[in-house]
């Protein structure tokens, strides 16, 4: 595919509240995930294998975390001269300050500038919720293969994993494969054991996404721009294409906890990771995972820089995370830089970045009850 001729704008504002303390200083995007990676690096690499050359990453509040995490877009092939990764944050804070002014005009310019001056011929617009190793180019062959005005990936679920969730959308299609609407999950009732899921990634010819924006600040609609776009879908004629592979709605705690622990599972890994195009991210030297003679560790993933000296059982481990001799880590997801003390236990949790366990202290959760330890935490054995 030649460069230039698509550029991305990903949304990562999507509602985190479901997702705290995780998300206390991160947007979903910049979860980690799979020991080694960001959700962020899923939407970032399918933009590298689409050959693009410019991205911009609208950011609902603080960037810092983001701004760590991609620098100059090197792993992504976005450090270009002409072009690049571009990123806005605080864009809630935006949208209250010009919903209460009642302000109009230039909600958009940010997105108007960034299209205009990339130069290209479509805009990948996509949320950044969604994990799942996207093909591009499907989408942009879809579109210039049809009549249609815009492409828009689906793929088939199972029904409980939309059912409940009144934020999702479910996808109608007519006999040639073309979007009828986007239906609000809830307020039309499921038939069967799966639905067509809409993944939130569009591709949208320049001059119809300028049109759209257009048609927002005209009503006075200041929105991120995947919602602008749901909004007015009606007013055009949209392609509905198919993904297959590996896909997790990362929404909530349970979500995430889900999606991580089907990591440890060869065919949900495969789908995901093992397939035409790889997952890149930030390079981190370190030094190899080190296992004591007693430890005793199955059915897990771990990253370089551990220290293993007990017991680790389907659980994910990231880099630089110590278990001492005679703990215990089983169905448990452990974030950079824990230690998890002599003789503690920790099950069916999720600790963040920094989180100390002391020596016999007890963290016990359940399958549907889950523990979430936020970051630099320190737990007694008095606290649980």
């Amino acid at each position: 595919m030649v460069q230039n001729k698509v550029c991305a704008i990903l949304n990562l504002t999507e509602n985190d509240n479901d997702l705290y303390p995780l998300t206390k200083q991160r947007p979903i995007a910049m979860l980690p995930f799979a020991c080694r990676y960001r959700l962020l690096d899923f939407a970032l690499s399918s933009i590298t294998y689409a050959n693009m050359r410019s991205a911009a990453l609208f950011i609902g509040r603080s960037g810092r975390s983001v701004y760590d995490h991609i620098r100059s877009g090197k792993p992504w092939d976005l450090d270009t001269y002409r072009g690049g990764i571009f990123t806005f944050s605080q864009m809630e804070h935006k949208q209250a300050l010009y919903e209460a002014a009642s302000r109009r005009g230039d909600f958009y310019d940010d997105h108007e500038t960034f299209i205009n001056r990339s130069h290209a011929d479509y805009v990948y617009v996509a949320g950044s919720r969604v994990l799942a190793n996207v093909v591009i180019s499907n989408l942009i062959e879809a579109l210039e293969d049809s009549d249609a005005d815009i492409a828009r990936l689906y793929t088939r679920v199972p029904r409980e994993m939309i059912e409940y969730h009144p934020n999702e959308r479910l996808v109608s299609l007519d006999e040639a494969g073309y979007i009828n609407e986007l239906q609000v999950e809830g307020v039309t009732p499921i038939e069967g054991d799966t639905v067509l899921y809409d993944m939130n990634m569009s591709i949208v010819p320049t001059k119809i996404m300028l049109e759209i924006i257009e048609k927002a600040e005209s009503q006075d609609i200041n929105q991120n721009l995947d919602d602008i776009l749901i909004q007015f879908l009606p007013d055009y004629k949209t392609v509905g294409v198919e993904h297959h592979g590996y896909i997790a709605n990362i929404d909530s705690i349970n979500a995430y906890y889900q999606a991580s622990m089907d990591m440890l599972e060869a065919e949900a890994y495969t789908e995901l990771f093992q397939n035409k195009q790889s997952i890149y991210t930030k390079g981190h030297n370190g030094v190899p995972t080190f296992y004591a003679k007693g430890a005793d560790v199955k059915h897990s993933q771990l990253a370089t820089g551990c220290e293993i000296f007990g017991k680790v059982f389907h659980s994910q481990l990231f880099r630089k995370v110590v278990v001492e001799a005679e703990a215990e880590v089983n169905h448990s997801i452990i974030l950079q830089g824990c230690k998890i003390g002599k003789g503690a236990k920790v099950s069916y949790a999720i600790l963040d970045k920094n989180v100390t366990v002391e020596p016999g202290a007890v963290i016990e959760g359940k399958p549907d009850d889950l523990i979430v330890i936020g970051k630099h935490e320190v737990i007694k054995r008095s606290d649980f």
